[in-house]
């Protein structure tokens, strides 16, 4: 019988669609927020006696980690503890110690079918690795640098007519307990005060594609969920859609046979069973491929356009057919 665990946090909106699904479905699951670690959650793993036990003090329920028969890993958070008197290396061990111990339940994990695999999940971050792959499936891609040589840079910008963009190489996301920021995909306004940055730190350009839209194309197995973003329509989101602080307007779209294929073969090749893809839809109809986000959020396009994303990802936990 199917018994699922869900591994993410309280405040992540995505996993309650699945929830709600596996409630409606009748199958069996737990939600294993991870921050509540050593609040709510304690773990009891007696390799003697071999029991690798979870206990849940608000559901008064004691799970075994060995019966799970599928995972579903979303958006887990490490545990928050008393940082009073403690010095930056102990926080830093601390904070190891519970990293490394959340891992340790992963690795018991691992003969469950995992949506997606963790560590396919992370190699699939790097957009350096991504973008070499993207290619070589035959993919388009905007022309790109990665560099900490200037004047390699500064041809690169000439060579695109000054029109180019820079963006992070792994996530924009700054983690901080005071004040958490976001880096967004930015037009570079002036090369000459960037020099320095790119002597020091990778920096990442690509060449400015006109847009038509902007396209999401949500991946579970070999289903397809393909949404036009209308980023054009407003100022803040034409360069990064996700800028824009008023919603923006979707719409379902057919994507090109060969393109949907390509799809899958991406997610197959990094060893994926979910993945959210990025696309320029530029002004000849072209598909430029932008990035693949392999733990992406997905509820706001299945609220918006209606798709069955969260009941295409549970039916796979249940058939564990790709």
């Amino acid at each position: 019988m199917t018994k699922v665990l869900l591994i993410s946090s309280k405040t992540d909106l995505t996993t309650d669609f699945i929830v709600t699904k596996l409630t409606e479905s009748d199958i069996s699951f737990y939600r294993f927020n991870t921050e509540e670690l050593g609040v709510s959650v304690s773990i009891f793993i007696d390799f003697d006696e071999e029991e690798y036990i979870i206990f849940d003090k608000v559901l008064s329920l004691e799970i075994d980690l060995k019966g799970f028969s599928a995972v579903y890993y979303r958006r887990p958070e490490i545990p928050k503890f008393d940082i009073t008197n403690l010095s930056t290396g102990e926080k830093d061990f601390l904070r190891s110690e519970l990293l490394y111990s959340l891992e340790g339940i992963y690795k018991l994990l691992q003969n469950a079918y995992w949506i997606s695999p963790l560590y396919s999940i992370r190699e699939a971050e790097n957009k350096i690795f991504q973008l070499e792959l993207a290619k070589s499936i035959g993919f388009q891609i905007p022309p790109s640098l990665v560099t900490t040589i200037p004047k390699k840079a500064e041809d690169f910008y000439n060579k695109h007519d000054r029109n180019c963009i820079i963006k992070p190489i792994k996530t924009g996301l700054i983690e901080d307990a005071n004040e958490p920021k976001v880096v967004f995909t930015s037009k570079l306004q002036d090369f000459i005060q960037n020099s320095n940055r790119i002597q020091s730190f990778p920096t990442y350009f690509q060449k400015v594609i006109e847009k038509k839209a902007d396209v999401r194309v949500t991946v579970v197995g070999d289903a397809i969920f393909p949404a036009l973003i209308h980023s054009q329509e407003v100022v803040e989101s034409q360069i990064d859609w996700r800028k824009s602080e008023i919603p923006l307007k979707y719409s379902r779209v057919d994507l090109p046979i060969d393109l949907r294929n390509m799809c899958i073969l991406l997610l197959k090749a990094l060893k994926l069973r979910f993945g959210a893809i990025d696309f320029i839809l530029d002004k000849n109809g072209e598909y430029i491929f932008l990035e693949i986000n392999p733990n992406g959020q997905w509820a706001w396009i299945e609220r918006q356009l209606e798709y069955d994303i969260s009941g295409t990802i549970v039916k796979l936990l249940v058939n564990e057919n790709f």
